[in-house]
């Protein structure tokens, strides 16, 4: 009996380990999708140190913005026209700071982001999901 309530605590302990290294790994895979994001937009958009300084707050709050507007409406019409307002309104802010054709480029570059992002993962998926062949050599 003993041996099986140790061999249950056991199971217990290393169950939620794992669970925790993988919510560790997780939020690490998503700080480094953002510092991706951050330096892929910085380069779109050659940001000087000063535009830098003025744009990464006002991006970040818009990003924190728009990810809980993405959150909280599981209509998706409802949820496009807030995501659609929330930029609107923000890009008089962005204006301000980068101009508004970089205004443009920056709505573009988080698209062209989203879109390699995605590939990358697809690519990545079928990798991992391909079945393991022998090599063989054609003669």
């Amino acid at each position: 009996m003993k041996k099986l309530y140790f061999l249950l605590v056991f199971i217990t302990i290393t169950g939620l380990a794992k669970a925790q290294d993988e919510q560790d790994f997780a939020g690490k895979k998503q700080a480094d999708i953002e510092a991706l994001k951050v330096a892929f937009i910085s380069r779109e958009l050659a940001l000087t140190p000063q535009e830098a300084q003025q744009f990464w707050p006002v991006y970040n709050q818009y990003s924190q913005e728009l990810a809980a507007t993405k959150i909280d409406n599981p209509d998706v019409l409802e949820r496009d026209e807030k995501v659609l307002n929330l930029r609107k309104s923000y890009r008089e802010r962005f204006t301000k700071i980068l101009g508004p054709q970089r205004v443009n480029n920056m709505y573009n570059a988080e698209g062209r982001f989203r879109q390699l992002l995605f590939k990358a993962m697809r690519k990545q998926n079928q990798l991992q999901n391909r079945p393991n062949r022998p090599f063989r050599r054609n003669f």
